[in-house]
């Protein structure tokens, strides 16, 4: 199918907001499993105190995996004429 020479392909920000949404996804499931394991540690009241770093770090992550999705949504919005 042909597009209109009017109209800007926008199979790339297609495709970089795809990828964007497929890196939350990662990022939140690690998230929530590093969170699951911490929740199951602290509960059982282990005499070590787990680390919260790699809890942190994922959620700095998740953060900038947001701000991709976002970026790349806007990105996606603009190439079609949509972004007021």
């Amino acid at each position: 199918m042909a597009l209109r020479s009017d109209r800007e392909d926008t199979r790339a920000q297609e495709e970089a907001l795809r990828a964007a949404r497929e890196e939350a996804a990662d990022v939140l499931a690690d998230l929530a499993a590093e969170a699951k394991a911490l929740s199951k540690a602290y509960a059982a009241r282990s005499a070590r105190v787990p680390d919260g770093s790699a809890l942190a770090g994922l959620v700095d992550a998740a953060r900038r995996a947001e701000e991709a999705v976002d970026l790349a949504a806007h990105d996606l919005a603009t190439a079609r004429g949509e972004d007021a």
